[in-house]
Order: C-alpha cells, then structure tokens, then sequence
C-alpha cells in the first residue's frame, strides 16, 4: 500500500516542465479543480517537510493524468482518489489502473521486464462477459466493436495477458499464458484468487471464449498469422488445446485487502515469470507458491504496509 501511496503522491508535485501544461506551485495551492500533466520520470527531489505541506494544501479537485495527457491509456487521477489508501478501504478502479499503468511502463521500459505482456484495464472483463454472453447471431458484430478495446494488438503473439476480474465487490486476476512452439501447449488460463470468492469456473468459460472468438476472427485467412509462438498444429486446433489452472494463493485475512493482492500478484509475475510460461513451469506453482508468495508477502511489510493484517 505504501509504495502505491507514494507512487501517487510523488507524481503530483513533479517539477514543471511546460509552463503551458503545469500550474506554478502556488497556484496549486490556491486553484481549485485545477489540472496537472505528468511525465513518468525519477521521484521529486522536494524536501520531504516542503512535499508534506503541500500535499495538505490539495484540493481534492486536482487531476492529474498518469503517464501523460497525451498518453491514450492515460489514467485520470484525482487527489481525493487517494482515499481509497487508508488502511481498511477498499482499492478503486481508478487507483488498480494507475498501478496497472504503472506495472506496465515498467516492462516496456530500458532495462524493464523481459517477457513480452499486454495489459487490460479493470473495465475490460464487463465488455468480455457483454461480448460473449451475446446471442451466437449477434455474437460476431458485437465482437467487433469489442476489438477496439486490444486494436493492433495480436493477442496470441504476446508471452502473457494480464487481466484484472472485478465482481461482486471483489478483486481477482487471471493471466493468459501463451508458451512457445517448442512447448506443444496452446494457450494456459491461469486464475488468482485471494478470497476463494469468484466462481473460477464461470470466468475461465468466458475468458475461453474471448480466445475462441478472436482465434475465429484471425483464423478467417488461409493462412495462420505471422510470427506466432504457437505451433501451426495447435492454432488449427485451439479450440480444444486451451488449458486452465487455478493457482493456490495466499488468502486475505479481512474483506477489503484483495486489490492489494491483486497488485502484487501481478508485480511479483512480472518479476518471476520466465520469457514464456512452459508446462513443467505450472508444475512448480501448484505446491510451492503459496508458501513462496506468503513469506514475500510477509516480509515484504513495508512494501504494502499490510505485514499486520497477513499475521492476523
């Protein structure tokens, strides 16, 4: 939770770079529903005494788009977003987003992560479950509205797929594995939950056919797309070659720290996942993860500020 707080707070008092984009700082102090454009770049080096009484002085008005206004995906962040961080509250979708957004600059960064990902936001799974709960007559049309949401993107050349679930007030996360050709496995649908509450089964029914719908649409040439990763043998079969794993995962000990999970879920796959997932891989999560995830989780108290609501 602390490093989300602090990634937050530090990115409303960078330095100014455009004086037609950035307000001088007294006007920070003084303007309401004022506007603040931000660049992903290094921590403020402001006086830590000076980023404290400014961070008082916020009107809970002020925005700010994360990583740039002119970003697309940018995130549109106000400061009384923030409430969502004090201990007990839950994480909205507008803070899961920026932290998303974050994870991703990351990996697309020099030096960042190695594996080849792309990232849905928290409102995708909604428009998933619209498009393939669609009648099979209108299923077609309606997915291709849908594929705005990935355009340009081919899903199926990607290492992994991070999707955050969001239902029934609860935060889970499934990641779509692509493993290489050498691999001779289609597509792994792995799903993350620190409640045991959402219904495992019905998410990866839809996520199944959100594959399936694309694989369709992409299939519709005589020939498989360019550059998969994916064996000519399996694409034509892909229907019947996607596997599923429910991986065990520590369990939250309150109702309200599942966002929280979620995040570092993600940022310890990111951290930990090999260039692509093979088989023999699954094989290691399905014992050792949970104890593996829980003593980082643990001992990683300052990193989420939660060390006491895991020990109880």
């Amino acid at each position: 939770m602390q490093s989300i707080f602090l990634a937050l707070k530090r990115r409303f008092f960078v330095e100014r770079r455009d004086s037609s984009e950035v307000q001088t700082s007294n006007d920070l102090m003084h303007k309401k529903g004022q506007t603040i454009v931000l660049v992903d770049e290094e921590e403020s080096q402001l006086p830590e005494t000076m980023e404290q009484a400014e961070l008082v002085n916020c009107s809970e008005m002020t925005k700010i788009y994360y990583p740039s206004r002119n970003d697309p995906e940018a995130v549109e962040i106000y400061y009384s977003d923030m409430d969502c961080l004090a201990p007990g509250a839950f994480l909205s979708s507008t803070v899961m987003n920026f932290y998303i957004r974050h994870l991703q600059q990351r990996t697309s960064s020099t030096g960042g992560g190695q594996c080849d990902y792309h990232f849905f936001n928290t409102y995708f799974y909604k428009k998933l479950k619209e498009a393939v709960s669609n009648k099979k007559g209108d299923r077609g049309t309606f997915f291709i509205k849908f594929r705005r949401w990935w355009r340009g993107v081919n899903i199926f050349q990607k290492a992994y797929v991070i999707l955050p679930i969001h239902e029934d007030l609860h935060w889970s996360l499934v990641i779509i594995c692509i493993p290489d050709k050498h691999d001779k496995s289609g597509p792994i649908i792995l799903h993350l939950d620190s409640l045991g509450l959402h219904f495992s089964r019905s998410i990866i029914d839809k996520v199944k056919s959100f594959l399936i719908e694309e694989w369709n649409h992409l299939s519709q040439g005589t020939a498989p797309p360019d550059d998969l990763p994916i064996s000519d043998q399996i694409w034509n079969n892909l229907p019947r070659r996607i596997d599923e794993e429910i991986i065990t995962v520590p369990q939250q000990k309150n109702d309200y720290d599942c966002g929280i999970f979620v995040l570092y879920f993600m940022e310890r796959f990111i951290e930990d996942a090999p260039e692509r997932l093979e088989r023999e891989n699954l094989a290691m999560t399905r014992n050792p993860m949970s104890e593996k995830v829980s003593t980082r989780l643990v001992q990683s108290g300052n990193h989420f500020h939660r060390k006491k609501l895991l020990s109880g």
